[in-house]
């Protein structure tokens, strides 16, 4: 008997045997996981809803943080290829054909796996603060997710807009809210890759194949969060924008997922201009808006301030620093304004640091001489040849 020649293969079979060449070779642990998310969706289909939603949680979360399907395999005691057989729909009755449903076993190993991995994640962030704003950015991708529909989200740079939807994307919606951040002047075939692996499929196949096989691999329960669309600004050619949108709109179009479209406020606005245009399509399928705003509210500063025992400074606060008079409030209004929110983040990090090293407890003397030494660390040297 003949072996079939790989030119002849579909082209999702020839993307999975390319990864088992891969796991062959010791490469990612991605690769350990032989199929994608578009098979599982397949081989899942006849599962009960509480039970196949778990193990797509469980592929979309091992796929997307490099965890193996042997560290899986380990967690919940089951075998790697009795998990092969259960994702890929060949675990059945020998004698009748039928198909079993996924195991009380595994269901509940899976869920309380799922448990620990949530918790971990959250351990990770004790920094992270639930800002006015960040909770407008999990309204707008709750927005996309019940209606269905593409979601904009507007803001200056800096603003946590990134950091908002990263963890949106790992405490809700179970797992079905892949995040992509746009790569820059990649281009379509890019973008499409980004997707792909975002959704759980093998990325190795052409953007037509690629974009189908995405389609399979989505569904309606599914929110797809684009960050950083802006990027697509800086294509090499102003077609390839609009064929990036198209791709988008056809995603959309096909699976009627909700999709959240986060970007800049310059990016916004050459959007909105092109509405009337070629972006006409996909403007009118997103219904709401979210805007953020230019710079740094007062009302998402108080409660990062206050998280790390700092007050709110009056606008008369002075701080004298070696001869030097600053006024904290000054200094965070400026940075609002100028630089965003991580330049001040930073700045309570490195306060932080030097009040450990005095063994004192932080206030904005320490805040204000990081703010000095950082600005410091920015000029450029005198000329001391002279």
């Amino acid at each position: 008997m003949s072996k079939t020649k790989t030119s002849e293969m579909p082209a999702s079979e020839k993307a999975e045997s390319k990864d088992r060449a891969q796991v062959n070779a010791g490469f990612t642990a991605r690769s350990t996981w032989r199929f994608s998310m578009d098979h599982v969706r397949i081989g899942l289909n006849h599962c009960t809803a509480e039970r196949r939603e778990i193990l797509i949680w469980a592929f979309q979360w091992c796929t997307q943080r490099n965890i193996s399907i042997d560290e899986f395999a380990a967690a919940t005691s089951y075998g790697v290829n009795t998990l092969y057989k259960i994702y890929t729909g060949k675990h059945f009755d020998p004698r009748s054909g039928d198909k079993y449903d996924i195991p009380d076993k595994l269901f509940k190993a899976a869920l309380k796996w799922r448990e620990i991995q949530l918790e971990r994640a959250k351990l990770g962030k004790l920094d992270f603060i639930i800002t006015p704003s960040v909770k407008r950015v999990w309204a707008g991708c709750d927005l996309a997710r019940e209606s269905q529909t593409p979601v904009f989200i507007y803001g200056a740079s800096h603003l946590g807009k990134t950091l908002a939807l990263q963890e949106y994307a790992v405490t809700n919606n179970h797992g079905r809210s892949p995040m992509i951040r746009v790569p820059s002047a990649s281009g379509l075939v890019g973008l499409v890759k980004e997707i792909a692996i975002a959704v759980g499929v093998s990325p190795n196949a052409n953007t037509r194949d690629l974009t189908q096989r995405i389609i399979r691999a989505v569904d309606n329960t599914t929110l797809l969060i684009l960050d950083e669309v802006h990027q697509l600004m800086f294509t090499y050619r102003k077609q390839t924008f609009f064929s990036c949108m198209e791709v988008i709109r056809m995603i959309y179009d096909a699976t009627e997922c909700g999709m959240v479209l986060c970007t800049t406020n310059v990016f916004g606005a050459k959007m909105e201009t092109e509405k009337r245009n070629a972006l006409e399509q996909v403007f009118r399928r997103g219904v709401h808006r979210v805007q953020l705003g230019d710079k740094v509210r007062v009302a998402d500063l108080k409660p990062i301030l206050a998280h790390h025992g700092l007050g709110w400074p009056t606008k008369k606060d002075q701080i004298n620093i070696g001869g030097i008079i600053e006024q904290p409030y000054e200094i965070l209004r400026q940075l609002s304004a100028n630089e965003g929110l991580k330049a001040i983040t930073e700045r309570i990090r490195y306060s932080k640091k030097l009040a450990n090293s005095a063994r004192q407890d932080l206030t904005f003397d320490h805040f204000t001489k990081a703010h000095l030494i950082i600005q410091n660390n920015a000029n450029t040297p005198q000329d001391d040849w002279s």
